[in-house]
């Protein structure tokens, strides 16, 4: 389903939302091809890696998440930018 270079993107991106707090939920990953990062249960971010990989959010006012968002925002960028880059060559 995911290239070797695929993987190791999808292992960096947990590594790093986890260092800023985030859980990870992957068990859409195969049936909706997304992953689930959630910070204290009202902020949600889903990486959904079909269709040209893109984001949805579900975002609180929390005062604690809003000093990591935008770090989050902009690994979660930067994974998108890098798959992007990895699917063309992957379905080329």
């Amino acid at each position: 389903m995911f290239s070797f270079e695929q993987r190791k993107l999808i292992a960096q991106l947990e590594r790093d939302m986890k260092e800023l707090g985030l859980t990870v939920d992957y068990s859409e990953i195969t049936t909706n091809q997304c992953i689930v990062f959630e910070a204290e249960g009202y902020n949600r971010i889903v990486v959904w890696l079909s269709n040209d990989c893109f984001l949805s959010l579900n975002l609180s006012n929390n005062p604690q998440f809003a000093k990591v968002a935008p770090k989050v925002l902009y690994i979660a960028n930067k994974f998108m930018e890098n798959y992007r880059k990895i699917d063309m060559e992957v379905t080329s």
